[in-house]
């Protein structure tokens, strides 16, 4: 007795096991910062983030779609794997493969929660051109993917175009990283610098460095300043009065016309090679210590922002 079986396109090539070639190579890129680099491509996960990639030029290596490997009618391939069988020509890659759901969560590990019915793909990596910008993002120590994709994701949305990266902060290749973001970290454009060549970097391109550092609590007579308020002691500062600059070391209270916010993970601090920077922190109320990386930043991004707005129509 014959059964009907899903007519499969002959274009998708099933991989049976993780012991394949291509499962151990997208295993690999998922796994290993070196493997990633080396190879330059990573594993994104999602038709839409496949799609926005494909749409903005990023090349897709190998196009893979999660099915049973037997299903016995067209119903029990759901979307979005029956949308990319039925169009591959909407997503052209050099390879395209088919993956059951448990070979898939191997691949794509299981914090992805991948569906049964999951696409996802290898994608080749951009090759960044750094360009100073106006406002640009230094991610020092930023040890959490998360936390990092996050920041990443808010900075294209707030309009922080591009950023560099110290040698202490984690993969923006990440896995972790990637879903954080959406993939935007695949195309943000960012350099890497040594935290102790940062400064000189940044004098280089004419670009004046501001950390975000946690108001000095143990100091009632710190000097802060405030665009909207003055001057002020830091004890007098209240939470929701925006943000406040301290730490001059003498040097003339404004709004730089080119500004490299420096985020650091608040376990590790500030490192000393920054000691001399000018600070700004968010005030916040006395039974809150700080805020992680991911929120500061956000709050911080936002506010510079305005304030830089209301520089432009000041001068």
């Amino acid at each position: 007795m014959s059964f009907y079986k899903y007519p499969f396109p002959s274009l998708f090539k099933r991989i049976i096991n993780q012991k394949a070639s291509p499962a151990k190579h997208l295993i690999a890129l998922r796994e290993s910062k070196q493997y990633r680099q080396e190879n330059q491509a990573v594993v994104v996960q999602g038709l839409k983030t496949i799609r926005e990639l494909r749409d903005q030029g990023i090349k897709i290596n190998s196009l893979i779609v999660t099915a049973k490997k037997e299903p016995k009618e067209a119903e029990e391939v759901k979307f979005p794997a029956n949308s990319v069988l039925e169009n591959p020509d909407s997503f052209p890659a050099k390879k395209y493969y088919l993956t059951d759901v448990d070979l898939t969560r191997r691949i794509l590990g299981t914090a992805s929660r991948p569906g049964r019915h999951e696409v996802y793909a290898e994608v080749a990596l951009l090759k960044h051109t750094f360009e100073p910008q106006e406002r640009m993002l230094v991610l020092d120590k930023v040890n959490d993917p998360g936390n990092l994709g996050t920041i990443v994701r808010t900075a294209k949305g707030l309009g922080w175009k591009s950023g560099i990266i110290t040698s202490g902060t984690c993969d923006l290749y990440n896995d972790k990283a990637i879903r954080a973001s959406r993939a935007m970290s695949i195309t943000w454009p960012h350099t890497i610098v040594s935290i102790t060549g940062l400064l000189d970097f940044l004098k280089k391109h004419n670009i004046t460095p501001i950390v975000a550092d946690m108001l000095p609590k143990n100091d009632d007579s710190q000097k802060v300043w405030s665009p909207d308020y003055g001057h002020s002691n830091v004890k007098d500062v209240e939470p929701g009065s925006g943000i406040w600059f301290w730490n001059f070391q003498g040097e003339r209270l404004n709004i730089p016309e080119k500004v490299a916010l420096v985020l650091s993970c608040e376990h590790n601090g500030v490192d000393e090679a920054l000691d001399h920077v000018t600070r700004v922190s968010i005030p916040l109320a006395s039974n809150v210590e700080s805020l992680n990386v991911a929120s500061a930043g956000s709050i911080i991004m936002a506010e510079m922002n305005r304030l830089l707005r209301q520089r432009v129509r000041t001068t």
